[in-house]
């Protein structure tokens, strides 16, 4: 029998089984659904793109038709394979501001303010710059600045430059005292290698005789007896397995799959249980609601000089950068492409920026899976505090049957203005003299498009995810909470969620880097630390 179960080797969870499975006495296994992270694509830097066109390692889902998107479903992807998402997204590795996390602990989310979760993103981090307030310089996690501004490509330098001629702010570090203007964005790749938390938490652990990791294995159940979670039911290679466990067990599927696993067992909204025929196990309406994600809206913009990432994409070309990579580990694959970000506020009177964008040396569409065969590049905007709230609910009693997904973008009449004012930014700089020389036309959503409500058509028609879906266990005391400021699940004994799924609000960045800040929290949760119980005493 063991000791800690952790459905789910993700962000998260590959950060649960290294560090319980340091106590050597404590046997701790691990259950992922997908298979192990192997192949070159996995380990590049640049690999994501290839990832996503491909759709290795994913559950491809899709999310419903979405009413603000004039009836569209959109492609929802989540990592299924060693690492999680973390083996499969862009490596960008922003926190959002600190505003996010004081929310959290004014929202009922009790010790979780950003001071007091800074000492574990500090606690992951292999930074460039060492250990200062900010940064930490000896996790596992490996971090890489892109080189300075005059270093970067010259589509990267004239964003920067026309920020600072449109009057806007630069941010030194957008994980340091500020968020707000354009940076250079800290990613979780170094020497040239992806930092998933399967390559680096995951592949440390796996020495340890008492941590046992199982591959293919889909959990299909929370065993409950008594108010007390004692195992997990789960299908491997089409049979049907249990675990049981003396101590824990610890859901880190993420933000569709942790409630979906709950309210397969009887956790959750009666009447949704009932109405699939699931038996009662605990009431707990809140679970799979409030689901929070980042639609972005982009402006892609056409250059009169070849200086877009394009040829990189061509076969010859990309075959010849993996060649390279292989022999030298040198080359484009290197980069994430990533070079310059930034967080900007659509009105003067907000406390912190409202949007963000990612600014990409790249024309496409359909998530990458269509590069458009022109030099261009793309102000990608996301709304970084929707209103819109959405759910995450069973489809069917049967397990394997993929969850209903709503975003329920742009129900919210402030999220539509939101991203029509980011369109408009993202033009006004564009319109600045630092792209004069090789400023093109726009290629979408067009000069034509100007209106008010020319615009919304314009976000209803291609809007899409930018793939940071969270909040669906939330964690609070009050009813509809999940889980508890100890990420306990609510009224049910020795089960727990640890993944992006119990922020109570989504953060103003890219979400991994706090999705495996909560591992690294939990973590001391679990075990008892005593700084993790004076944080949240304070």
């Amino acid at each position: 029998m063991t000791d800690y179960i952790i459905v789910g080797a993700g962000s998260a969870g590959c950060i649960l089984a290294n560090r319980l499975s340091a106590d050597p006495t404590a046997h701790v296994t691990l259950l992922e659904a997908g298979p192990p992270a192997n192949g070159v694509l996995y380990r590049i830097p640049a690999g994501f793109f290839g990832l996503m066109k491909a759709g290795i390692g994913n559950w491809h889902y899709e999310c419903v038709p979405q009413a603000g998107l004039n009836g569209r479903t959109m492609y929802f992807p989540r990592g299924k394979v060693l690492g999680g998402s973390s083996s499969i997204n862009g490596q960008v590795l922003l926190r959002g501001n600190q505003g996010d996390y004081d929310g959290w602990a004014q929202s009922g989310a009790t010790g979780w303010s950003f001071e007091q979760c800074l000492p574990y993103f500090r606690k992951l981090e292999r930074h460039p710059d060492g250990d200062t307030h900010y940064h930490g310089g000896s996790g596992l996690i490996g971090v890489t600045v892109p080189p300075p501004i005059n270093e970067l490509s010259p589509v990267a330098q004239a964003w920067f430059k026309a920020v600072e001629q449109a009057g806007y702010p630069y941010s030194e570090d957008l994980n340091g005292a500020s968020q707000e203007g354009i940076g250079r964005p800290d990613a979780n790749f170094a020497d040239g290698v992806r930092q998933s938390t399967a390559s680096t938490y995951l592949a440390e652990a796996l020495l340890r005789p008492n941590l046992t990791v199982i591959t293919g294995a889909q959990a299909t159940r929370v065993i409950v007896k008594g108010g007390r979670a004692t195992g997990i039911e789960y299908a491997r290679k089409g049979r049907r397995h249990i675990l049981e466990t003396s101590g824990e067990v610890i859901l880190a599927g993420g933000t569709v799959n942790s409630p979906q696993l709950l309210q397969l067992s009887g956790i959750g909204a009666p009447g949704l249980l009932r109405k699939h025929g699931i038996a009662v196990a605990h009431e707990l309406p809140g679970v799979g609601e409030n689901l929070q994600d980042h639609a972005c809206v982009v402006i892609k913009q056409e250059m009169t000089q070849p200086l877009s990432a394009l040829p990189y994409t061509q076969p010859l070309r990309a075959t010849m950068a993996l060649i390279q990579y292989a022999l030298f580990k040198t080359g484009p694959t290197l980069s994430n492409g990533l070079e310059a970000m930034a967080f900007f506020k659509t009105r003067p009177e907000l406390e912190y920026p409202d949007v963000q964008y990612h600014l990409l040396n790249l024309l496409y569409e359909d998530h990458g899976r269509k590069v458009i065969q022109r030099h261009g590049f793309m102000a990608s905007a996301n709304i970084s505090r929707p209103h819109s709230r959405g759910s995450v609910r069973i489809a069917a009693s049967d397990p394997l049957a993929a969850p209903l997904i709503d975003p329920n973008y742009f129900a919210e009449e402030e999220d539509m203005r939101t991203a029509r004012a980011a369109l408009r930014l993202a033009r006004e700089l564009i319109a600045m003299p630092a792209f004069d020389a090789f400023r093109g036309p726009e290629y979408a959503p067009g000069a034509a498009v100007q209106s008010d409500a020319e615009l919304d058509q314009f976000i209803r028609n291609s809007a899409l995810s930018i793939y940071h879906p969270v909040g669906t266990c939330r964690m609070g005391t009050d009813p509809m909470a999940v889980v508890d400021p100890e990420l306990r699940v609510r009224g049910i004994d020795h089960l727990r969620v640890v993944d992006a799924s119990v922020m109570p609000t989504i953060v103003s960045a890219n979400t991994n880097a706090a999705a495996m800040m909560i591992g690294e929290r939990a973590t001391d949760f679990i075990i008892g630390r005593q700084g993790a119980r004076t944080a949240m005493a304070a």
